[in-house]
């Protein structure tokens, strides 16, 4: 086995990370294809994994890990060496694709000898092994190569196997979603400011308070259920779910997620 990532930043530390720590690929069939030094070197000494220099024996690599923004692959078709890249790959290699908005179609594009590709979809808490995940391949691809790739994002977390074509939905609520939450947190603990805690306490309340009741969300029962769990009729909760209708939480929350759907969509169509 040899695995190759060309693009080494958060994401493909985090898989690196979860392919290592839970024996999914040794340590020396790791290869990272990294344009800076500084990242590259101190990849190689963290977990004693190998680098190349250029794409010369590209046709050795097993599976091709594409860890780029998805602007970057945009200039890849203006770039030399990225066109001997897609040259010298050949039709038994497996591409795999983390970028937002560019399809499989347009992978196949730009790899012209490769026909085995599959779209991933991760998000942020993959750097700490609690990613969700999800995976979409071309029809044709073989059962034990989309085995494999799940059994990679599993290193990372949680995964699900979806049709491409939902793939943009996904970028805007679960790839583009933690950050929808991060903003919620510092809004609680502004508002806990406001209401007088200190910053420090009010962090602390905060995030414990989004931890519990998201493993909350994960069990049993309904959101519905667990909603009605903590608002008492005439009581604090229900006052504060009120002044958020007015100010339309959820229709925000929604608007976001079609507005992150529009520019997954606007980035695929760039790279046409």
């Amino acid at each position: 086995m040899k695995f190759l990532f060309i693009g080494a930043g958060n994401m493909a530390q985090a898989i690196i990370n979860g392919l290592i720590n839970n024996k999914v690929i040794k340590n020396n069939e790791i290869y990272i294809y990294e344009i800076n030094s500084s990242i590259c070197r101190k990849l190689k000494e963290k977990y004693k994994i190998n680098s190349i220099d250029d794409f010369s024996s590209i046709n050795t690599f097993d599976y091709i890990l594409l860890s780029v923004k998805p602007q970057v692959f945009n200039n890849f078709k203006n770039d030399n060496s990225m066109r001997n890249l897609a040259e010298k790959t050949t039709a038994t290699q497996v591409i795999v694709s983390i970028m937002a908005g560019i399809s499989i179609e347009q992978i196949k594009e730009f790899f012209i000898n490769c026909r085995k590709i599959i779209r991933v979809m991760p998000n942020t808490p993959a750097l700490i092994g609690q990613s969700m995940s999800v995976i979409s391949a071309e029809k044709d691809i073989e059962p034990k190569n989309l085995e494999f790739v799940n059994k990679i994002f599993q290193s990372i977390g949680k995964t699900e196997i979806l049709d491409e074509k939902q793939i943009n939905a996904v970028t805007a609520l679960s790839a583009s979603g933690p950050a929808y939450v991060f903003i919620f947190i510092e809004a609680l603990i502004s508002g806990g400011v406001l209401c007088g805690l200190s910053k420090e306490i009010a962090e602390k309340l905060a995030v414990q308070t989004v931890l519990g009741a998201s493993i909350m969300a994960g069990q049993d029962r309904t959101l519905e259920e667990l909603r009605h769990m903590v608002t008492s009729p005439g009581g604090t909760t229900i006052a504060g779910i009120a002044e958020l209708e007015k100010n339309a939480f959820r229709s925000s929350i929604i608007q976001a997620v079609k507005a992150a759907f529009k520019r997954a969509e606007e980035l695929g169509k760039k790279s046409s």
